[in-house]
This record gives C-alpha cells, structure tokens and sequence, in this order.
C-alpha cells in the first residue's frame, strides 16, 4: 500500500510540475517549430535550406543553389520547379516559409 501511495504521490508531483511548465512556456498547438520559420532562397546557403524546407535535402539545396546562381535570383517561388524533384507539392508545402 505504501508502495501505491508513493507511486500516485509522485505522479500528482510530475503532473504538477508539468502543468506550472505549461504556464510559464506557452506553447502554440499545431505549428512545428520549422513552420515558423523563414528562409530566403535568394540568400540561405545549402544547409539552411535543407534545414529549413521540407522535402528539400542537401542535395536538391545544392541544386537550388546551383539554379540560383544561374538565374541570379530567384523572382518567383515556382522557378524552384526547375530543380529536379521539386514539384507543385513541395512548394505548396513550403510557400508560408519561403521568403525572396
């Protein structure tokens, strides 16, 4: 019985603590930390552009890279549909974080 008792003692304690937490660290439901997130496709080097776009790894950063430099800048998210396997579902899935 002392066993149960410090065992739902102690639960009510993390329970506790976890509601204080919650308190003084809001916390926005539904929204990733990589969806608040920007990240500028004119500028972003390689790995922030892995990092910080979904679908998009080093590779295909390093080729957006690559079409950046050839185009100058890049005037519109859709040119990133130039890169080989970026289509209209990964810019669809990073358009609130992309910035020009």
């Amino acid at each position: 019985m002392l066993r149960m008792t410090t065992l739902v003692s102690s639960f009510g304690f993390v329970l506790m603590m976890a509601m204080s937490s919650a308190q003084a660290y809001p916390v926005t439901v539904g929204v990733s930390a990589q969806q608040l997130m920007t990240v500028n496709i004119n500028t972003a080097d390689a790995q922030q552009l892995a990092n910080g776009l979904t679908g998009v790894g080093l590779k295909r950063a390093q080729d957006i890279i690559k079409l950046r430099d050839e185009l100058g800048q890049f005037t519109d998210i859709n040119q990133l549909m130039q890169v080989k396997g970026i289509g209209a579902r990964v810019i669809e899935l990073n358009k609130e974080r992309i910035v020009l």
